[in-house]
């Protein structure tokens, strides 16, 4: 897992490179793809801004959720988009993402929680 800070675009550009950008959108354009691809965010940022995220790949059928971005053609697969200039909209996207999901654990239930009394079968 690699790690990424909202304040550094190098940071993140280092974890997620155009080439893989340019790959994934690619690649998530096709009709018959079964695999989509991007990058999954572990982290929300710490108080340096610092975030853990990778290139990951999920399966058309997955439910993505809000931690999982993957890049689309904006240019309709026609080439006439500068692809430079939506790889740094996706990276915008990538540090909008970590900053507006809290990413806080989900609550499990502890021993004497009250959701978990009762009968069980």
């Amino acid at each position: 897992m690699a790690r990424a800070n909202i304040h550094y675009r190098a940071t993140l550009e280092r974890v997620y490179p155009f080439e893989g950008y340019a790959s994934d959108a690619a690649q998530n354009s096709l009709a018959q793809g079964q695999v989509v691809r991007g990058v999954l965010i572990l982290s929300g940022p710490d108080t340096a801004g610092t975030f853990e995220v990778e290139p990951a790949s999920r399966h058309v059928g997955e439910t993505a959720g809000a931690a999982f971005l993957a890049p689309q053609r904006r240019d309709g697969g026609s080439g006439d988009i500068d692809q430079r200039a939506s790889y740094k909209e996706f990276l915008d996207e990538i540090v909008a993402a970590a900053r507006r999901f809290g990413f806080e654990p989900e609550q499990a239930p502890g021993r004497n929680d009250p959701r978990i009394r009762g009968l069980r079968q």
